[in-house]
């Protein structure tokens, strides 16, 4: 019953093996149901340690030395049937430490590839906080974000393989994302400006657990203030 009237998505572990099932809604009439429902958490299933297709994309991930991060079921999907294997999607929650950490041992620059609409503004705003403590000497994240309006699923539809693996190519590093989020917020023209945009940055970059990392964060960041 918790399922009725849902398309069925099985949720594999990392060895293939279903664990968990997701239900998208088919009608739209009752506002009151959840769009997306994923079984209950159990001691095999915990959504913040698993990502949809991961059993599938690993190996073209590893090989290519890409993977790529999404929102949703649909967006793996319509990925995969474009020939683009090594995509995979949260379940649901937003990214978290054991995702990372998943993800690096595929591609030392996983692309977290978002929405271009306010939801997809924030969902990059959380995978920056979750990443800085965990950056590591070779070990990043890039950002990936498609035209507003626009998520996988319609995109590929309208303008097919290619011009969606232009945008994962151009996608922005995780200090420039930092750089580009940030500055907007603050009046450059004034000496106060500038002393808070350095401030943020300082407070940002002061999150990074590892030494060495946190320092050439901080020497980015110096060099963009002067120039």
């Amino acid at each position: 019953d918790r399922f009725r009237d849902r398309v069925m998505f099985p949720i594999r572990n990392a060895s293939g093996k279903i664990v968990a099932f997701g239900g998208r809604l088919l009608a739209t009439g009752n506002k009151n149901l959840p769009k997306y429902l994923n079984s209950p958490e159990t001691a095999l299933f915990k959504k913040g340690e698993l990502l949809f297709n991961l059993d599938l994309a690993k190996r073209p991930a590893r090989e290519s030395n890409i993977a790529v991060v999404m929102e949703g079921y649909m967006d793996v999907v319509s990925t995969a049937q474009a020939g683009i294997a090594y995509a995979m999607a949260t379940l649901g929650t937003a990214v978290t430490p054991e995702h990372l950490r998943l993800l690096w041992q595929l591609a030392k620059e996983p692309v977290i590839c978002l929405d271009g609409d306010a939801a997809g503004k924030r969902a990059m705003l959380r995978a920056i906080e979750v990443a800085l403590p965990l950056l590591k000497p070779g070990f990043s994240l890039r950002f990936a974000v498609l035209p507003k309006g626009e998520d996988p699923d319609s995109f590929i539809q309208k303008h097919g393989k290619g011009s969606f693996e232009k945008i994962l190519h151009g996608s922005r590093r995780l200090s420039q994302v930092m750089w580009d989020v940030l500055l907007p917020q603050f009046k450059l023209g004034l000496p106060e400006g500038r002393a808070a945009l350095e401030d943020a940055l300082k407070q940002l970059a002061g999150k990074i657990n590892d030494a060495t990392v946190r320092q050439h964060y901080q020497s980015f960041f110096r060099k963009l203030l002067w120039e």
